[in-house]
Formats: structure tokens, C-alpha cells, sequence
């Protein structure tokens, strides 16, 4: 997780996950209809950002799995911010 948040870009991407994946990957989630946070999934806090990159990058930056047919308008930019700065990470 460390190396995921010294890594360029994790500022952003943390905005990023806090305002398009948050709400529903939350303790308390805020989207209707959702009582708990997928899969037992958080993101609401840069730790867990950090804790989760690779699924974050998995599921959003690359595959575009999440969010679930693009609910929270994510932009392909903002997926590009994902991909960059967990490749930045990895070296």
C-alpha cells in the first residue's frame, strides 16, 4: 500500500475514487437501494485506496467493470488517471 500512495498521481485518483466510487463502497452507503458496500468493499479513506489498487485498477481503469454500467459518469480520463499512476507504482 505504501508504494501505491508515494506514487504519482494518488492524490488524484483518490479524489477520483472518493467521488465516483465512494458512495456505494462506503460503511454506510449512500446510493438507493444499496444497504452495504459490494463485496464487502471500502473506499473511503486514501488508505484504502492504497490497500485496494490493484482492484481499483483492475475493476475501473482497466476492465471498466466498475462502476456498474458507468452509474457514476466516471470519465475515460479519470480511468487513465487510474491506470497511470498504478503503473507508476509498479515501475
Amino acid at each position: 500500500a505504501q508504494k501505491y500512495a508515494a506514487a504519482e498521481g494518488f492524490e488524484h485518483v483518490t479524489d477520483i475514487v472518493m467521488g465516483r466510487c465512494s458512495m456505494c463502497h462506503a460503511a454506510e452507503p449512500g446510493w438507493e437501494g444499496i444497504m452495504w458496500p459490494p463485496k464487502g468493499v471500502m473506499l473511503e479513506t486514501p488508505e484504502q485506496v492504497a490497500m485496494l489498487a490493484r482492484e481499483i485498477y483492475l475493476q475501473a481503469g482497466i476492465t471498466h467493470a466498475m462502476p456498474p454500467a458507468n452509474v457514476s459518469y466516471i470519465e475515460p480520463e479519470e480511468r487513465a488517471a487510474i491506470v497511470a499512476w498504478f503503473r507508476a507504482a509498479e515501475g
